[in-house]
C-alpha cells in the first residue's frame, strides 16, 4: 500500500500506535461505514500483530522523499519458525527496555 506524503507522526510513533493523524477523511469515512475504522491510531500496530499471528514475514514501512511517499509492504509469505522465535525474543527485550525507561 502506498500513500502520498511522509509519516506525519514519525515512523517510530506510527509503529507504536496511539496517535491518529488522519490524512484522508473520505477514506476514513469509508472504513467507518464498513465497520473497520475507529481512529484510535491502532491500525498499523494491528496490522503487525495480525501478520505475526499468521506467521507471515513482518511488514515493511518505507519512507521516500522527493516526492514524499510512504510505502507499507505486506508480504504474504510464511516466515520460518526459527526466525519467528528470534524476532519474538528481540521484541520481548525491547519491551522490557522501554518499560524500564518509562
Amino acid at each position: 500500500m502506498e500513500n502520498l506524503g511522509y509519516v506525519r507522526t514519525g515512523k517510530r510513533q506510527m509503529l507504536k500506535g496511539g496517535i491518529s493523524d488522519l490524512r484522508n477523511k473520505a477514506l476514513m469515512k469509508m472504513f467507518n461505514l464498513i465497520g473497520i475504522g475507529e481512529r484510535a491510531g491502532s491500525g498499523v500496530p494491528d496490522i503487525f500483530v495480525v501478520w505475526e499471528q499468521e506467521g507471515w514475514k513482518e511488514p515493511e514501512v518505507e519512507e521516500q522523499y522527493g516526492p514524499d511517499r510512504t510505502i507499507l509492504t505486506l508480504p504474504l509469505i510464511k516466515e520460518k519458525v526459527k526466525e519467528r522465535a528470534r524476532k519474538a525474543s528481540e521484541k520481548n527485550k525491547r519491551n522490557k527496555t522501554s518499560e524500564k525507561n518509562s
